[in-house]
């Protein structure tokens, strides 16, 4: 029974009380007690008296539609108000609302759809409010992260570059070499995770659109070629990678740039936190209107809450000391790239049984492939 009609069921009732009440208590009146107690009235008193009683029992009545209409609303209000107050626990004397087989009493049964969409809405509400100190304890431990990120590699640019600078000591050209060389690679990781927080911030910018540039293209030899540059980093000397597809060609609209940065994070993620050997497996298949990729190792692993983090921007930062080749946003940004071909992306693992990741992608894209 919809709302309305419980309305209009309950104001028709309140109606029938009404008149029913009033005509019982005229017959009452002058039917029962005038006579028992020899009462004669003129026609003025009662005429009074019948306006009296009318207007009695629409006092009576409306004191009752109040109470009735009346008593739900307000506690609907104190629970909204409660809400938007940020508490998000149950209302005092909601228990009273419900009988004791667990039903709502009657005139609280005329909002029962309001009443439980509260009920839904304070739930998320909380789940909302547990999620965001989640989100904002790990984005403190994140930003900590970055800042010793950029800290450490500075450290070294700027203790390299004094011992060069110094005057107390004659360095030879391989010493110098090596101190330079430092000094450039503490560079690129540092200018590399710029560039990651750039990308991340430009994905998640609600603001303004993210460009995403696609072309049909052969997702089969770009694979390729990408697994072939990875197997000849001196960083997957003790890898082994391995390639396979159901299909010779696989057309598929996608970004080259981004896609490259999808596959080479997913599969240097795969070498830098595994130790070597490690057999890494690329399968690539072709589906009626998708192609999934499947990217699958057999290193260490990780435990369940890193597997549900793993895409959270602001999971964990990078190290420098354990893996100073990565930025510790690559997971992220690997998310939203695949989101912004429309594709989709899980991970399954399983400490020393490896990791595997599934990534599907529509193989023609949208009208409006060309912003995210």
């Amino acid at each position: 029974m919809g709302i309305k009609t419980r309305f209009t069921l309950h104001f028709a009732l309140g109606l029938t009380l009404w008149l029913l009440g009033t005509g019982l208590s005229l017959v009452i009146l002058f039917e029962v007690l005038l006579p028992l107690f020899d009462v004669v009235v003129g026609e003025n008193t009662e005429g009074l008296l019948v306006g009296s009683i009318f207007a009695l029992s629409t006092l009576v009545c409306i004191g009752l539609f109040g109470w009735y209409f009346g008593g739900p609303i307000a506690f609907i209000m104190r629970w909204i108000h409660q809400l938007s107050q940020g508490n998000y626990k149950q209302p005092p004397g909601l228990r009273k609302i419900y009988t004791r087989k667990e039903t709502l009493r009657m005139r609280y049964l005329l909002y029962k759809e309001v009443l439980h969409s509260l009920q839904l809405l304070a739930e998320q509400l909380q789940a909302n409010e547990v999620e965001r100190k989640k989100i904002e304890q790990a984005k403190q431990e994140w930003i900590a992260g970055i800042s010793h990120d950029l800290k450490t590699p500075l450290t070294y640019i700027t203790g390299y570059s004094t011992l060069l600078l110094t005057n107390q000591y004659e360095w030879s050209t391989e010493e110098a070499r090596s101190f330079t060389q430092e000094i450039y690679d503490k560079g690129k990781h540092m200018e590399e995770l710029i560039q990651d927080l750039n990308l991340v911030l430009k994905l998640n910018d609600g603001v303004h659109p993210f460009p995403i540039h696609t072309t049909s293209q052969d997702l089969v030899e770009f694979t390729k070629r990408v697994v072939a540059d990875i197997s000849n980093s001196p960083q997957a000397v003790d890898y082994r990678l391995h390639f396979k597809t159901n299909k010779p060609r696989i057309d598929v609209d996608f970004d080259d740039k981004f896609m490259q940065r999808i596959l080479q994070n997913i599969l240097m993620n795969s070498i830098i936190h595994n130790p070597e050997p490690v057999d890494i497996y690329i399968e690539l298949f072709d589906y009626n209107e998708q192609a999934r990729i499947h990217i699958t190792d057999n290193g260490i692993g990780m435990p369940t809450h890193m597997m549900e983090n793993l895409f959270q921007q602001y999971y964990r930062g990078a190290t420098t000391d354990s893996a100073p080749e990565g930025t510790g946003l690559g997971m992220a940004i690997v998310y939203n790239l695949v989101r912004a071909h429309h594709g989709t992306i899980s991970v399954e693992s399983e400490p020393s049984k490896g990791t595997s990741f599934d990534i599907h992608f529509p193989k023609k894209g949208r009208p409006q492939d060309n912003m995210f």
